[in-house]
């Protein structure tokens, strides 16, 4: 009985650190960019395979989250992604259709315009893309270099309370961006996102 008991624990015990393992690795930076086909708020569907050899950035993002507003308001993104024009930036979003945050296409699409937001916005209705990456926040962001694999997962930049002049952040992304165009790697390639919670 007592050997049984044993066995039932060390199971047990390897279970949660098999599940641990996995959540840890959502999303990690060196490991293959988990694929997606996702459905945008212009109706096209998009898939993370049609950008192949590119490198692609990834913003999570919320139109009712204060943080992810703010940075739609500062164009922080949008001059990000016109800057690097090289670079593929899709939006996506994993908002619950139940939760309250949830925007339909035609909202969605009158906020984008009011913002001038220039890249698609994908929506992820299931969440299943945003656990496959481990998103925890609006935003969180990740580079994929042009081998498929993740080169960066975190923050946009170091500044949460957004109190400082643009000039004076430190935009990880965009540093990000500039190694991957000179086929270096992002440094630091992961930091801790901020922002309000993904509304799963």
């Amino acid at each position: 009985m007592h050997n049984r008991r044993t066995s039932s624990a060390t199971l047990f015990a390897a279970g949660l650190l098999l599940a641990a393992t996995a959540a840890f690795a959502a999303g990690e930076v060196g490991t293959g960019a988990p694929g997606f086909q996702l459905k945008g708020v212009d109706g096209k569907t998009y898939s993370l395979a049609d950008f192949k050899g590119k490198v692609v950035v990834l913003e999570w993002m919320n139109p009712h989250c204060p943080f992810s507003d703010r940075h739609a308001r500062e164009k922080t993104m949008i001059e990000l992604a016109k800057q690097h024009g090289e670079a593929v930036w899709l939006g996506i979003n994993s908002t619950n259709p139940r939760s309250g945050d949830f925007e339909t296409p035609a909202d969605y699409q009158a906020y984008i315009r009011q913002q001038g937001i220039t890249y698609p916005v994908l929506y992820d209705d299931s969440g299943a893309t945003g656990h496959a990456y481990g998103a925890r926040t609006t935003p969180h962001m990740f580079i994929i270099d042009p081998t498929g694999k993740i080169a960066y997962n975190g923050a946009i930049d170091d500044d949460p309370s957004g109190r400082k002049p643009k000039p004076e952040r430190v935009n990880y992304v965009g540093n990000g961006l500039a190694a991957e165009r000179t086929a270096g790697k992002p440094d630091p390639a992961a930091t801790k996102p901020y922002g309000c919670s993904v509304k799963y």
